[in-house]
C-alpha cells in the first residue's frame, strides 16, 4: 500500500477517533457530573499506565522490527512471537502488582468494582496487536475495524449508562470491545503469522531485552508527565478536579491523534528510506510531514484556545466552567505535542538514536514531577495543566536539539514561518465572529465554517504549489487511476 493511502487510512482511523468519541463525550459529561466523570478516568488513566509500562516499548519497537522483517513470513512470524511474548510475560507480571493495589492502595479499594473492571481492560489490551498491524502497513485493517466496533460500543453506552451511578458499565463496555477487537485480530493475523511448531523452536526473546530496556527506560519517562498526571491529580487533589482535567485533556488529545496519524503513517516508509540509504528522499519526507502537521495545528491551536468557553460549554455542558482554564493553558499542546512527534518519533527514532530520545524524556520526568508536587496540590486541575504543558515545551525543545545534530532544521525554517502568518486570519475571523454573534453554538459553527474556508483557499487557491495540495492531489489521482483499473 503506498504511503498516501496509509496517511489516508491512519487519518481516517485518527478522525474516527475524534468524532465517534465526541457523540459519547458530552452524553457522559452530562450523566456522570465532574465528579463520577473524574472516578471514571481516573480508574481508566491508572488502567492505560499499566498498559503503558506492559508494552515496554513495543508500540515503537514493534513497528521497527515488524516493517524491517515484512518481507519473509517466517521472520515475521517468529518476530511477531518474539515481542508478543514479552509483552505477554510482563502483562501477567504487573496483573499481580495491579491485583494487590485493587485491595491495598485505599484509593482503588473504596471501588473494587470499577477497578477490576480496569484490570480486565488492562489485561486485553496485549491482545490488540497495533505495532504488528502498523508495522506492516494494515492501516486500511486498523481504521475499517476500529469504525465499526467503536460504533456497537458507542450503542451500548447509550443503552446501558442511564444514570450518575452506571458510571462502572463503562469499563465493563471498554472490556467488551477489546474482547471483540482481540478475537477479530486473531482472525486476520492467521493469514500473515505462522502457528508452527518449529518456529517456536527458533525463539530468541533475549535479542529484544536490550533495545526494548532503552526504549521502556525512554517511555516509563515519558509516561511519568504523559500518562500518570491525571493518576497523580487523582492521587494529590481530587476525582472532581481529575473529572475536570481529563476531560479537557482528552479533547486536546483527540485532536492531536489526527496529527499523530501523519506521522503514525509514515514511518515505517521513513525508516525504509533511511535503511536504504535514500537520504534525499528520507530529507524531503520529513520535511512533507513536518509541514502537514504545522498546516493543521497551527489554526486548530489558535481556534481551541480562543473558542474554549463555548467548546466546554457545548461539549461538557453547564457545570463545567472550571475546565476553561485548563483547555486555554494546554491547547498550545496541540503544536507541541505534534512537533515532538516529528523530531523525536520520525527522525530520532528512525535513526534509532534511543539514547538522545531517553534523555529527552528523562529531563521531562524530572521537571514534571518537580512541578507537580509545587502546583498540584495548591492549584489542582489549573497546576496540572501549566505542568504538562512546560513539560511538553522542553521536552519538545530537547528533540529539536538532539534532531539539528542529524537533520538541517533551516530549510523548516521557511515553512514554519509562512504558517505563523497564515494563522493570522484564523484570530480575525474568530474576533469578528464573537463581536457579531452572542449564540455560542452559531459562534463555533461560523467560526468553523470560514476557517475551514480560509485554510482551503490558502493551500488551494493561494499557495500554487503547496504541500497540502500536492499531497491530496496526489492521493486522488492515484484514487482515480484504480478506478479506471
Amino acid at each position: 500500500m503506498s504511503t498516501q493511502k496509509n496517511v489516508f487510512y491512519n487519518i481516517l482511523f485518527a478522525l474516527a477517533q475524534v468524532l465517534l468519541p465526541l457523540i459519547t463525550f458530552p452524553y457522559l459529561a452530562r450523566i456522570l457530573g465532574p465528579s463520577y466523570l473524574g472516578s471514571l478516568n481516573f480508574a481508566e488513566s491508572f488502567a492505560r499506565y499499566f498498559v503503558l509500562l506492559a508494552a515496554v516499548g513495543i508500540p515503537v519497537y514493534g513497528v521497527r522490527m515488524i516493517a524491517k522483517n515484512n518481507h519473509d513470513k517466517t521472520a515475521l512470524s517468529k518476530t511477531f512471537w518474539e515481542i508478543f511474548l514479552i509483552n505477554f510475560i510482563v502483562t501477567i507480571g504487573l496483573s499481580v502488582i495491579f491485583i494487590f493495589s485493587i485491595f491495598y492502595v485505599e484509593k482503588l479499594a473504596e471501588d473494587k468494582v470499577l477497578f477490576t473492571w480496569s484490570l480486565l481492560f488492562f489485561i486485553s489490551q496485549v491482545f490488540l496487536f497495533e505495532w504488528l498491524f502498523a508495522g506492516m502497513n494494515k492501516f486500511k485493517f486498523i481504521a475499517v475495524r476500529y469504525f465499526f466496533i467503536r460504533l456497537l460500543f458507542i450503542v451500548g453506552v447509550f443503552v446501558f449508562i442511564k444514570q450518575n451511578t452506571d458510571y462502572q458499565k463503562y469499563m465493563a463496555l471498554q472490556v467488551a470491545a477489546s474482547i471483540v477487537v482481540s478475537l477479530v485480530n486473531f482472525n486476520y493475523l492467521r493469514q500473515y503469522i505462522s502457528f508452527d511448531k518449529n518456529i517456536f523452536k527458533q525463539l530468541n526473546l533475549k535479542q529484544h531485552i536490550k533495545p526494548l530496556l532503552i526504549l521502556f527506560l525512554t517511555l516509563f519517562s515519558i509516561s511519568i508527565y504523559l500518562s500518570l498526571d491525571t493518576v497523580l491529580l487523582g492521587f494529590l487533589a481530587d476525582n472532581e478536579s481529575v473529572g475536570y482535567y481529563s476531560s479537557v485533556l482528552k479533547l486536546n488529545k483527540i485532536i492531536i491523534a489526527v496529527l499523530a496519524a501523519i506521522s503514525a503513517a509514515i514511518f515505517p516508509k521513513i525508516t525504509s528510506l533511511y535503511q536504504s540509504g535514500e537520504i534525499e528522499k528520507f530529507t524531503e519526507m520529513i520535511r512533507k510531514g513536518f509541514y502537514l502537521i504545522i498546516s493543521i495545528g497551527i489554526p486548530t491551536m489558535i481556534i481551541v484556545f480562543s473558542c474554549a468557553p463555548q467548546i466546554v460549554l457545548i461539549v461538557l455542558g453547564e457545570g463545567f466552567e472550571r475546565s476553561i482554564l485548563p483547555l486555554q493553558i494546554t491547547a498550545p499542546l496541540i503544536l507541541i505535542v505534534s512537533l515532538s512527534s516529528i523530531f523525536g518519533f520520525q527522525i530520532l527514532n528512525a535513526l534509532s538514536k534511543d539514547k538522545e530520545i531517553l534523555i529527552s524524556a528523562i529531563i521531562g520526568m524530572l521537571l514534571s514531577i518537580l512541578l507537580t508536587f509545587i502546583l498540584v496540590s495548591k492549584y489542582k486541575e489549573i497546576g496540572e495543566a501549566i505542568t504538562i504543558l512546560l513539560t511538553e515545551l522542553v521536552v519538545c525543545g530537547a528533540f529539536i536539539y538532539f534532531s539539528k545534530k542529524h537533520y538541517n532544521m533551516k530549510q523548516l525554517l521557511p515553512l514554519m514561518l509562512e504558517q505563523l502568518l497564515a494563522g493570522i486570519p484564523y484570530i480575525i475571523i474568530i474576533i469578528c465572529v464573537k463581536l457579531l454573534i452572542a449564540n455560542p453554538f452559531i459562534q463555533l459553527s461560523i467560526i468553523g465554517i470560514i476557517s475551514l474556508s480560509w485554510f482551503a483557499v490558502f493551500h488551494f487557491i493561494l499557495l500554487k504549489n503547496g504541500l497540502v495540495k500536492e499531497q491530496v492531489l496526489l492521493f486522488l489521482n492515484k484514487g482515480a487511476k484504480q478506478v479506471q483499473v
